[in-house]
């Protein structure tokens, strides 16, 4: 993230409240204000069901396309924004290529699933998927996002081709 500067319009991450991310999306809509709202198609399971819902990329997030003065004009007339992204006290902007790319990656479809902490040697992770779905562990490294080493308490160490996305921190 860069910081802004008083040219043209900028994207701006809107903090928002709780649950009210497609309110202020579709306030922004009624608007005519450009914004993005990550969202992905997932499988939830219930105990009698399954069903295909958009679930939230970023929750408590909304990517706001405006100048400097909409984003004020914005921050003052829609309550369910709490304010701006910062960085040492001035407000963050997205640069256009960055925003591109990360808009490709979502409607990609490809499973993207955004960690504010990143997996670290020592974690305690769980296996969501394929033949070890379930497993609990340590993780031992990872190599290039994909390579996860992991130890599987007294057996010792295996190491195993795991997409980074099957495991959670637990």
């Amino acid at each position: 993230m860069a910081s802004t500067t008083p040219a043209g319009p900028f994207w701006y991450v809107a903090r928002v409240r709780s649950c009210q991310e497609k309110n202020v999306a579709a306030s922004l809509s009624s608007k005519a204000v450009e914004h993005y709202l990550p969202v992905r198609r997932v499988v939830r399971r219930w105990s009698d069901r399954r069903k295909v819902v958009d679930a939230l990329v970023l929750p408590r997030f909304v990517f706001v396309r405006c100048t400097p003065q909409e984003r004020l004009e914005i921050l003052a007339s829609e309550p369910r924004i709490c304010g701006f992204l910062a960085t040492a006290g001035e407000v963050s902007t997205v640069r256009d290529s960055e925003m591109e790319a990360f808009m490709r990656m979502v409607e990609s479809g490809a499973g993207v699933k955004v960690s504010d902490a990143p997996l670290a040697p020592g974690d305690r992770v769980r296996v969501l998927d394929g033949p070890l779905a379930g497993i609990e562990c340590e993780l031992v490294s990872v190599a290039g996002g994909r390579c996860l080493a992991v130890r599987l308490g007294l057996l010792g160490t295996a190491t195993m081709d795991l997409d980074i996305q099957t495991v959670e921190r637990i």
